[in-house]
């Protein structure tokens, strides 16, 4: 059986900041600006902020919830409006490893954020690198 052709690069870049995912009231809007990389999401029922760990600490008096320890993986743009299969590809991969994800996009550019824990797994896969093997006592 031939070997699998390797997976290419997709270019990520690993943010270094250490983000948190944290729930509001549906009606809550930041009082001022959010420094740093943020996204602010209203569905209606609730607003998400995700954001700098240390950032969340202005906004700490409203937040219902929060989820501390994710990294961003921006992939460089522009991606064309009218690619098919990127994101796809992407969480393919990711899958492939037991890595879950939050994926967003930007105008040009596509995010995903993963646990600080798989970062450097991730960026592995996502750099069409081959993956450690799993060591003994590891999940699978």
């Amino acid at each position: 059986m031939p070997a699998a052709a390797p997976l290419p690069d997709l270019s990520p870049i690993l943010d270094p900041a250490q983000l948190v995912v944290a729930r509001f009231p549906a009606d809550w809007r930041p009082a001022q600006p959010v420094s740093g990389f943020s996204v602010v999401i209203d569905d209606g029922s609730e607003v998400t902020l995700v954001c700098a760990e240390e950032a969340l600490a202005a906004y700490a008096d409203d937040v219902i919830d929060a989820e501390p320890g994710w990294r961003r993986i921006t992939f460089p743009g522009p991606l064309p409006w009218e690619l098919v299969g990127f994101l796809a590809d992407v969480a393919g991969r990711l899958a492939a490893v037991r890595i879950p994800l939050a994926a967003m996009a930007g105008f040009s550019t596509d995010h995903v954020l993963v646990r600080a824990a798989h970062a450097e797994l991730a960026m592995t896969v996502l750099r069409g690198e081959e993956p450690p093997p799993v060591r003994p006592g590891m999940p699978t």
